[in-house]
């Protein structure tokens, strides 16, 4: 059984070799494994190289058909504007599954096509493929069926008493069908067909299936001046033997026939001008882990742009696109992981295309509600921006219920721990860890403002925020280190009772950090009349980060093919290197500090071991925009 297709046909013909619009962007639909979980797609820029989008994870989950599988996708974007999906069900049986969509995302209810119910003894339907004829203006699906005592010919060619043919239905709105007829008979065991349109005429693939007496097992090539034939005679292979699945892609002048080569559970690529003549250009190709039968094609920009929005750049987009059905599907996956807390789990894309089985887990899952790397705040910030667009009240409920969480979270000394619910541990220290404490209150500090995104709040919840911010604001005052009577920075993180210093991971030692104190100064010059503390708060951070900023010396990844990741990450003179900071320095010497997983502090990032020196993140640049750009701004601003 084989895969795939993607196609427009005649004008509006193609398996992925279509010339709708002039995009560069290029989807491979596939399936994994024997297809339960249904259709996967991929992204390239090239046609070479392929990203799996969505995570990996499947856009349309298989719901129809005696063994609900989805194997060998096909989609067509038909002049309707709707692509239109048909595939394998299952090993045996006698119909397809069919599903329409405007995105590749949101699907219509899948359904099953009786396309040999007129046979009763037909085996099976496999790899489906769907063109448009716009000759006739009709839609042609073709596949390819065993029905034992046909063709007798080439009765026993194959294993299983499996003897194919390519049959073919057509349809003019997907309500009736034409009964099946024999698409394409050449003499042998033929599945796997795919049709391209090539100027004038029509380019048909198929795999001949022959296995027995001698296996053949290759792709073979025949041309018709119609979509819906007749076809030539075969000509000779132009590929190896036992490779199947062909889709086809034109990338400027030259065709790219991608096959798989399923024996060495691999993809192969030859590429052509005039399908007589081929050069292999499968060592080029970089395709996602597990891909089986595919199908390569063109679409918009638009589409692409829409299928890979992720959801560290959800907040990113343009207005306008917060009402849209893509904003609404990931608002809604928003909703689905809120926890009951009102809070929200870390290091979670919410934009990714959820089953209906993975949304009903949600509920299952354990509460884990954080503010760390900025989970919660992102979230509601999000929930505000489709709100404002759409008015749709689920959404402002669910913020709402967020933003009772985080009032929920706050200490009564104003500071946040990690998690709340309360997790054991370290968990329950005040963090300033990846400007946590610092992004939740630049957002309640926005509420607290009536910022137009948050202008939905209500007044009593407004005043709540306010109340928040300024005890934030104590603790923040409060938890500032002070060495030999000076204020200097803060730790990553602090002690919720004695407000001290304190330790996280075996690496994370009670320190001044370089990297957490940015965000809290970038807050506090925030402050629209700060008074004398604050000001006096930020002054000492700023004369700190100047007194301990690294000159002369560069940070970066070094390529080193005999270290496991293929790289070491290290810090080498420069004199031409723009300042840099520590992540941690030792509070009683201002010594820039390193840890490995065994805890013990190093004063050199080389003297740990290369899993932490390139998994952490030990300097950055961060205050150096700080520094010349945002601290002479807020000195004019408040007229020093």
């Amino acid at each position: 059984m084989r895969s795939h297709c993607v196609m427009l046909l005649a004008l509006w013909l193609s398996c992925g070799a279509s010339a709708f619009g002039q995009s560069e962007d290029y989807l491979f639909a596939y399936f994994k494994n024997n297809g339960e979980d249904g259709l996967h797609l991929a992204h390239s820029r090239d046609g070479l190289t392929w990203r799996a989008l969505n995570e990996d994870k499947p856009y349309l989950t298989p719901l129809v058909g005696s063994q609900k599988l989805m194997r060998d996708p096909c989609i067509l974007l038909g002049p309707d504007g709707v692509f239109h999906l048909v595939w394998t069900t299952g090993w045996e049986g006698r119909d397809i599954g069919i599903a329409h969509s405007k995105d590749l995302i949101n699907w219509s209810e899948q359904q099953t096509i009786p396309v040999m119910a007129h046979e009763p003894t037909a085996m099976n339907c496999w790899a489906p493929e769907i063109i448009y004829d716009a000759a006739t203006q009709r839609y042609v699906i073709f596949w390819s069926t065993t029905i034992p005592g046909k063709f007798a010919e080439t009765e026993g060619s194959a294993g299983k008493g499996r003897n194919h043919r390519i049959y073919a239905t057509t349809t003019t709105d997907f309500k009736t069908y034409s009964q099946a007829k024999v698409f394409y008979d050449n003499g042998f065991n033929v599945i796997d067909a795919t049709v391209v349109q090539d100027s004038a005429r029509f380019v048909m693939i198929v795999k001949d299936e022959t296995e027995f007496p001698a296996a053949k097992k290759h792709l073979r090539i025949a041309t018709s001046d119609k979509a819906i034939g007749p076809y030539s005679k075969a000509a000779t292979a132009f590929t190896k033997d036992w490779v199947e699945g062909p889709t086809v892609l034109k990338l400027n002048q030259e065709w790219v026939v991608y096959y798989d080569e399923y024996r060495e559970h691999r993809y192969g690529a030859l590429k052509t001008r005039d399908w007589q003549t081929w050069e292999d250009v499968s060592s080029k190709l970089v395709l996602p882990n597990g891909i089986r039968h595919g199908t390569a094609f063109k679409v918009s920009a638009d589409i692409a742009a829409r299928l890979q929005v992720r959801w560290n750049n959800a907040l990113n987009q343009k207005p306008e696109w917060y009402s849209t059905s893509e904003a609404l599907r990931i608002a809604d996956n928003v909703v689905r992981w809120q926890r009951q807390s009102g809070g929200w789990p870390k290091n979670t894309n919410m934009a990714i295309v959820l089953s209906q089985a993975e949304a009903a887990k949600l509920n299952q899952e354990p509460d884990e509600s954080t503010i760390d790397n900025g989970a919660t705040r992102q979230q509601l910030a999000y929930l505000a921006q489709v709100f404002n667009a759409t008015q749709q009240v689920r959404f402002k409920d669910s913020f709402l219920k967020g933003l009772d969480y985080l009032f929920a979270a706050q200490y009564a000394n104003g500071g946040w721990p990690r998690f709340f619910p309360l997790v054991k541990g370290y968990y329950t220290h005040i963090t300033y860890n990846d400007g946590a404490m610092a992004g939740v209150l630049t957002l309640l500090r926005e509420i607290e403002r009536k910022n137009v995104a948050y202008a939905f709040v209500d007044e009593a919840r407004r005043q709540r925020a306010a109340q928040a911010v300024v005890k934030g604001l104590e603790c923040i005052l409060k938890t500032q280190i002070v060495v030999a009577g000076k204020l200097t920075a803060w730790c990553a993180q602090h002690d919720e009772m004695t407000l001290a210093p304190a330790k996280a991971r075996a690496y994370e030692h009670p320190s001044l950090s370089g990297s957490e104190s940015v965000g809290i100064v970038r807050f506090l010059m925030g402050i629209e009349k700060p008074d004398a503390r604050v000001i006096a708060s930020i002054e000492a951070a700023v004369a700190w980060l100047r007194a301990v900023q690294i000159n002369g010396f560069k940070y970066y990844n070094k390529r080193d093919a005999a270290l496991e990741k293929g790289f070491d990450r290290v810090l080498e003179a420069d004199a031409a290197a723009e300042p840099l900071w520590a992540r941690f320095y030792e509070i009683s010497t201002n010594r820039p500090i390193f840890s490995g997983r065994d805890s013990v502090i190093k004063y050199s990032v080389a003297e740990i071991e290369h899993e932490r020196r390139t998994g952490y993140g030990w300097y950055s640049d961060e205050a150096r925009s700080l520094l010349n750009n945002d601290y002479p701004k807020w000195k004019k601003r408040i007229g020093r």
